[in-house]
């Protein structure tokens, strides 16, 4: 067996992994643009070929990194829509599933905040936006259903779901500092709940004051 091809299933992850987790770290690192295949293959301790035939270019390693992670993200939304109970339990749930997601994968956010926020570098086209729109609208979603079911009070669902999706994302955020994050997952779901507490139709607000 070549080296193109690692033997035994063992053999193909590791190599398949080492070259992932390694032009992760470069491209956080130097930037995209900056970071050759000659240094991702020396970093794996594997030879061009086979980052060539997992990945078939530095452009293919590099969309590998953003999808597989958003791959799970999408699979998270189609659980949302199996879901039962309440809106206000879904929307946590949802958010809290994600966040979790962002822990596992906080090199890989860090790299695509930095190629959504920094200059362009040449990499290939990947729509980070739309994934952030796909967590407002299911929020957006849920907040509608709970008004419909009288869950929450009428009021404006897209300035409810920003108001959610705002405390997720500044937690989110707080998660890719170099310090240590000032907002756990614990703390974001402790500030969810008191927005959405806010969300409660008047009536019973006053029914807990009596």
């Amino acid at each position: 067996m070549t080296e193109e091809q690692p033997a035994g299933t063992q053999g193909n992850t590791q190599a398949r992994q080492r070259l992932l987790e390694s032009a992760l770290r470069l491209f956080t690192i130097k930037g995209y643009a900056t970071t050759t295949v000659r240094e991702i293959v020396a970093a794996a301790g594997v030879s061009k070929p086979v980052l060539y035939y997992y990945f078939g270019s530095k452009e293919g390693i590099y969309l590998e990194l953003m999808q597989e992670p958003l791959g799970r993200f999408e699979a998270m939304l189609l659980e949302m829509f199996r879901e039962t109970g309440g809106a206000r339990g879904r929307i946590i749930t949802l958010l809290d599933r994600i966040f979790q997601l962002v822990l596992t994968e906080v090199g890989v956010t860090r790299l695509m905040y930095a190629m959504y926020y920094g200059p362009p570098q040449g990499a290939p086209y990947f729509d980070f936006e739309a994934y952030h729109e796909k967590i407002v609208e299911n929020v957006r979603f849920l907040v509608e259903q709970g008004i419909a079911d009288g869950e929450f009070q009428s009021g404006n669902p897209d300035d409810m779901a920003w108001a959610l999706v705002g405390a997720f994302n500044v937690a989110m955020e707080e998660q890719l500092c170099d310090r240590p994050p000032r907002l756990d997952r614990q703390g974001l779901l402790r500030i969810l709940d008191l927005i959405m507490a806010g969300f409660e139709p008047q009536r019973n607000k006053e029914t807990e004051r009596c």
